[in-house]
């Protein structure tokens, strides 16, 4: 085991230890972030060599530039949400909706969440991938009761039924495709990626699409497809802001990766099956989503479905399946991830300042919360793709591979797309116009400012100043996809 890796792993369990020894919740709200900028630095750290495009192997680890890509956004979202989490939590706090204890729990599973999520990456085996995927589902259950109100408690168990079951088909899948590696792989190393890789083509092909598409169909409940999607708009809503910021960013990124991995052994062992899968998930998911923003009410269930929409574009990205497209799909999910934590940050305050989720009721934004109706106008021209933003990029990209020879599938990204952005725009204008109701003044710091400005910056850096290793990484990541 690499000395960077060793430090990596040491840094996670100790900052995870420190987290649940710490009881008192003022001293733990300011240690937490410390440990989570020491995860980060950590992991970055390890990762350098393999963004320069080395790769990682070494027994029960596995971590590629593919990989690396989907941990760096662990550690840019997860530390932002911990440092957003000082004041937001804390005004909780303040007005009894989170009691001491509570506050202590928030923490300590907050540092295992974003822990849980880095390691789910850095595995060979597609099994641990599965167990780390079924575990972050546990964790983040926790997460999204914390309040412990009906509404809540209901959100939670919707989540931790629907995607149990979901990962309950995964596993099923799983076994369907350690069945079609008989005779071609060892079964010690049955579900191992590079030996799922190496060996595509020998594998069974009618237990490969019976496995795949049970994959599929498991991970994309987590993901959160339509029709499986329903457990969601809840969580996102009822969870923290600081939650559903990582949720939407960068926890349905674990089952996605789950999918992208077996997509990749799939379009080697059987072509075009996997592709097709996702291109129709994708599409449904993208239509139901647009309108759904159209008819939504509530400030963060409108921000849980762009979630949705933006997985399905990554889904048409894959579905596409060639190399600009996989680029786009690449892009796409990098830019969300980056983007949704701002909508989410920002709508967290406006709802700790307004006390309701619905907009209807929220007016004078300018007036009542500058800083957080700034950072929501930044981030709804991001989520809709107004360049300079990063999400333009992997639009665009998108749009540009759909046109070779899936012209309607462009036509149909264009129409949702402005039903989206018609939903979106509708909805922040109204929220901006009118007067302020009394009483109403936001209360913005340094760890509320920080980490939204800092996403802001990113995701215009990346809009406008694409840097070459950047892309000389996202271009290694596609490389990987042996089948294309």
């Amino acid at each position: 085991m690499s000395p960077e890796l060793l430090a990596m792993l040491a840094v996670m369990g100790v900052s995870c230890l420190v987290c649940f020894l710490i009881r008192e919740p003022k001293l733990l709200s300011k240690v937490m972030p410390v440990c989570a900028l020491a995860v980060a630095v950590a992991t970055m750290w390890f990762l350098v060599p393999v963004i320069g495009g080395e790769t990682y192997d070494e027994g029960m680890f596995y971590v590629d530039q593919l990989s690396a890509l989907f941990m760096s956004l662990v550690c840019i979202v997860g530390l932002g949400a911990s440092v957003y989490s000082y004041a937001y939590i804390g005004r909780d706090r303040e007005e009894g909706e989170l009691l001491s204890r509570q506050v202590s729990t928030y923490y300590t599973l907050l540092m295992l969440f974003i822990c849980i999520m880095i390691a789910t990456f850095a595995v060979r085996s597609m099994a641990v991938v599965w167990l780390g995927v079924g575990a972050t589902t546990l964790v983040s259950t926790f997460l999204v009761g914390i309040y412990t109100s009906n509404e809540s408690n209901e959100a939670a168990w919707k989540y931790i039924i629907l995607c149990s079951v979901g990962i309950t088909v995964a596993l099923a899948g799983l076994v369907l495709v350690y069945a079609s590696t008989i005779g071609a792989i060892d079964s010690s190393l049955a579900l191992d990626w590079t030996a799922l890789m190496e060996a595509a083509d020998k594998l069974d092909p009618n237990l490969m699409k019976m496995g795949t598409a049970l994959v599929i169909l498991g991970f994309g409940t987590k993901v959160g497809f339509v029709p499986m999607h329903t457990w969601l708009p809840d969580a996102h809503s009822q969870a923290p802001s600081p939650v559903s910021g990582l949720l939407s960013a960068v926890l349905l990124n674990c089952a996605m990766y789950g999918v992208i991995r077996f997509y990749m052994v799939a379009e080697i062992s059987v072509p075009g099956f996997a592709t097709t899968i996702l291109l129709v998930f994708g599409l449904i998911s993208l239509a139901v989503a647009a309108f759904l923003i159209v008819q939504a009410r509530d400030l963060k269930r409108m921000l849980a479905y762009s979630s949705i929409e933006n997985m399905g574009l990554i889904a048409i990205g894959l579905g596409i399946g060639s190399p600009l497209a996989i680029t786009a799909a690449l892009l796409q999910l990098a830019a969300h991830s980056i983007t949704k934590p701002i909508l989410f940050f920002s709508a967290g305050s406006i709802v700790q300042t307004y006390g309701t989720r619905t907009m209807a009721d929220i007016h004078g934004l300018p007036k009542a919360a500058p800083f957080s109706s700034f950072a929501l106008t930044a981030g709804v021209l991001a989520i809709i793709g107004v360049p300079p933003f990063a999400i333009f990029v992997g639009e665009f990209s998108l749009l540009s591979a759909a046109v070779d020879g899936y012209v309607w599938v462009a036509a149909i990204v264009i129409a949702m797309l402005s039903i989206v952005a018609a939903g979106f725009v509708r909805n922040l204008v109204s929220m901006r116009s009118g007067e302020a109701p009394e009483g109403r003044h936001e209360r913005v710091g340094f760890t509320t400012i920080a980490p939204i400005g800092c996403l802001i910056a990113l995701s215009l850096f990346l809009g406008l100043f694409m840097p070459d290793a950047v892309r000389d990484w996202i271009d290694s990541i596609v490389a990987l996809f042996g089948g294309i």
